[in-house]
């Protein structure tokens, strides 16, 4: 007999938790957030104790992140150009591209000399500038698509005309 898994569907209460939840404009802390929807704080607890609930709150985050990747991509980007590259280290870690590797105290006091860091800076550097490379290539692959989508729609708008005219 074939099973089928019920989705998850949150209730109305559980929609206004993870709005708040995952927007990043919001300042307000998960205490706050529970009594702003009229929630204890245990309530909320409970949900995350819930697969289900957990994995729609991830998905409903990971669509946020999907949509906005080319534009935190350039954000990050245009701070390294700047010379701070926390922001994109910190988007390389979110993506899984960067993982930190723990350091010895040799390598510490390497990392210091003014050689050893111009060199960084400089690959650091030519790296930006392959991801800035390979994001405009995106972007206009991406312009290049919609081109042909928005020619193939008209020409089957004609052909519909064309039916329909005869």
């Amino acid at each position: 007999m074939n099973e089928k898994k019920n989705e998850f569907t949150p209730n109305k209460h559980q929609v206004l938790f993870i709005d708040l939840y995952i927007d990043i404009t919001n300042k307000l802390n998960l205490a706050q957030i529970c009594k702003k929807i009229g929630i204890t704080r245990q309530t909320s607890w409970n949900w995350f104790q819930n697969s289900d609930f957990t994995d729609y709150l991830n998905s409903k985050r990971n669509e946020i992140l999907a949509r906005t990747q080319t534009a935190r991509m350039l954000v990050a980007t245009t701070k390294a150009l700047k010379g701070n590259f926390q922001c994109l280290k910190m988007l390389f870690e979110i993506e899984g591209i960067y993982t930190p590797k723990m350091r010895t105290q040799a390598d510490i006091t390497v990392g210091h000399s003014k050689e050893t860091r111009k060199d960084l800076l400089k690959e650091l550097k030519e790296e930006i500038d392959t991801i800035a490379e390979r994001l405009e290539k995106t972007e206009k692959l991406k312009k290049e698509k919609l081109k042909v989508k928005k020619l193939k729609t008209k020409k089957l708008k004609k052909e519909k005309l064309k039916i329909k005219k005869s």
